[in-house]
């Protein structure tokens, strides 16, 4: 099975934003008991995002910021027009 470049994508925008948010909920429930994994948590928070910025960055920079299968298939839309 293929999955268009549009839907990875997706599947990568909320896979990342659960990880993020999964962050969050740990580093609080880590200030609130007081473990010793308080400060690990913080240093996640900041990389981990960065980390995937810049995985981001990088993957636009090999394969470009438009794609073809960025295209719509619906639209009709040429530039001889």
């Amino acid at each position: 099975m293929f999955l268009s470049l549009q839907k990875i994508r997706r599947i990568t925008a909320i896979l990342t934003v659960v990880v993020i948010i999964g962050l969050i909920i740990a580093t609080i429930i880590c200030a609130v008991t007081g473990s010793p994994y308080f400060f690990g948590m913080l240093f996640l928070m900041i990389v981990v995002p960065v980390v995937l910025w810049v995985f981001m960055w990088f993957t636009r920079l090999i394969y470009g910021e438009d794609t073809k299968e960025d295209v719509n298939e619906d639209d009709d839309i040429s530039d001889e027009e």
